[in-house]
């Protein structure tokens, strides 16, 4: 296929889509200082726009004019002097920190411009810097034009706006435009936006800013500026969507709180949160304080009404381990068991999934190494209208690849009648359109359906050999935990005649994880044939 080539401004089409739906859609809440920026920007040449959008997109907020370079932009310093007329950008400001305009130079470049440096030519960089900031240069000394782009907290209100997270931005659009990605086509209109006040919008800012801030101190080992951010954590707020991202933030603080032995800090800061893990932190903090009595009481709530699986499984291993301290009759679960297979086969050099593929491949199985990726596949074709239904709230761009509630339980909460309509349909072997989404929906995006593994070849062969009933037992459990379940089933799958059989792959010294077993386990509870093939090498 022949590659697509963008026009030299393609950027520039893309940023007038964005404030443009930004403007048509949230209107009413875009600041007086946001919507006159967008009317000034639309007021400016090509040129000066263009420049501004590759300011507004690149790292940092200072530049060197000279370094600018265009070729889709005639002239850069008429474009930087209109921005700078209409406050968009400043022009060799006397105000700005020295540290960061010398970073715009390399050390070579500072030892030329300033022979007070000579002396310590030998230094590295950020002593030559220290050095130079003690003489104060003039900015003028640098011989060179610096600008700093204004407003960029106005490109971060619209791309939320635009986007409904802060993970997409103005990339998105080249990936849609070099074909990298396709999308379904839904509504995305006034309607379905995120955001109905502008409150929300600053609280949303305010808190992502703060997860950036804990990200940060987080990579650099910062204990100190940790812990000063727990304090800093909002209270609880009304709005789902944004209390789920402060109890996201919550658990992941309150871990770092646990593992600075800030055990009651820590305590305090989970108990705000009902996302998981928090509850199993809770115990476990508990247990260590010798709260005994508390933590069993918690460890029973959670065994009780589990999230999901993971959390349910967590809750038996406490109970067990609490009952032992409190010398309490505990009747422990049965240890589970799989078939197995014990291989040898000889060693050379490929992945062990795929000599154990060959090998079966040798006795006439049609084997694929398809991991995660068939059953989420089905369950993609399967239920996708239902995916991309038209339910307020659930489209906010036009780049998803899933409703933006798609691994939380108001997914199945409101699509519950759709959902279990599609279920029986699947029991009763009544819904057999697998080839006919697979071809009209071949290559759009779906956070279920990984194109490039899944072929017809392998749909035919599991919808045809997979009993209809399992299918429905499978993509039931599936629907119970969405994002946990996802993961975890086993790593081929394999047909023959009428048969079919999942074989999870382990070379030597591997074991099964959790989520491997707990798929293993729901096989067998079916009597769907499954089983763990254990390689040794010759």
């Amino acid at each position: 296929m022949k590659p697509i080539l963008l026009a030299p401004d393609y950027y520039l089409h893309n940023f007038h889509q964005l404030i443009n739906s930004v403007s048509q859609r949230y209107g009413d809440l875009l600041c007086t200082e946001e919507s006159a920026w967008i009317v000034t920007f639309h007021r400016l040449p090509e040129n000066a726009q263009m420049l501004c959008i590759r300011l507004l997109s690149r790292k940092g907020l200072l530049f060197r004019c000279d370094k600018l370079s265009y070729s889709e932009i005639d002239d850069i310093s008429l474009a930087a002097n209109e921005l700078c007329n209409v406050g968009f950008i400043k022009i060799n400001s006397s105000d700005w920190p020295l540290e960061e305009i010398v970073a715009l130079f390399t050390k070579p470049e500072l030892l030329k411009l300033f022979p007070v440096l000579s002396p310590y030519k030998s230094y590295r960089k950020p002593e030559l810097v220290q050095e130079l900031i003690k003489h104060t240069p003039a900015l003028d000394a640098f011989k060179q034009d610096i600008l700093q782009i204004c407003h960029q907290e106005y490109l971060d209100t619209f791309l939320l706006l635009f986007f409904g997270n802060r993970h997409q931005d103005l990339s998105q659009f080249v990936l849609s435009d070099l074909g990298l990605n396709q999308f379904e086509s839904y509504s995305v209109d006034k309607d379905s936006r995120l955001f109905t006040d502008r409150d929300q919008i600053r609280q949303w800012l305010e808190l992502s800013a703060l997860s950036d801030h804990y990200w940060q101190a987080k990579e650099n080992k910062d204990q100190p500026e940790i812990v000063t951010l727990a304090k800093e954590i909002p209270p609880a707020y009304h709005w789902p969507p944004l209390e789920r991202k402060r109890q996201q933030l919550i658990n992941h603080i309150a871990r770092d709180l646990e593992r600075f032995e800030m055990s009651e800090k820590a305590l305090e800061l989970f108990e705000q949160s009902q996302l998981p893990s928090s509850r199993e932190r809770q115990v476990r903090i508990l247990d260590k304080l010798q709260h005994f009595d508390r933590a069993l009481k918690l460890t029973l709530t959670i065994k009780q009404s589990p999230h999901n699986e993971e959390e349910a499984e967590v809750a038996e291993r406490l109970e067990k381990k609490l009952s032992r301290t409190l010398k309490r009759t505990y009747q422990p679960t049965a240890k589970p068991v799989f078939n197995e297979n014990h291989l040898t086969l000889p060693n050379d050099g490929q992945r062990v999934e795929l000599a154990v593929a060959e090998h079966y491949a040798s006795q006439g199985w049609s084997v694929h190494y398809m991991e995660n990726s068939l059953l989420c596949g089905l369950f993609g074709l399967a239920f996708w209208d239902i995916i991309f239904a038209p339910i307020p709230g659930a489209f906010l761009n036009p780049y998803q690849r899933s409703p933006r509630d798609m691994f939380h339980p108001e997914f199945y909460q409101q699509r519950e009648a759709l959902i279990n309509r599609r279920l029986n349909e699947i029991r009763e072997n009544n819904w057999q359109a697998w080839l006919e989404v697979y071809r009209y929906k071949l290559g759009i995006s779906n956070d279920w359906v990984n194109w490039s593994l899944l072929t017809e070849e392998i749909i035919i062969q599991s919808t045809s050999t997979i009993p209809s009933n399992i299918l429905y037992e499978l993509f039931t459990r599936l629907l119970f935990d969405l994002r946990s379940n996802r993961s975890g089933l086993p790593d081929l799958i394999m047909f023959k005649a009428n048969q079919y059989r999942w074989v999870e792959v382990k070379g030597p010294g591997d074991k099964l994880q959790n989520n491997q077993i707990r798929w293993l386990k729901k096989f067998a509870e079916l009597g769907s044939p499954a089983y763990v093939d254990y390689v040794t090498w010759k």
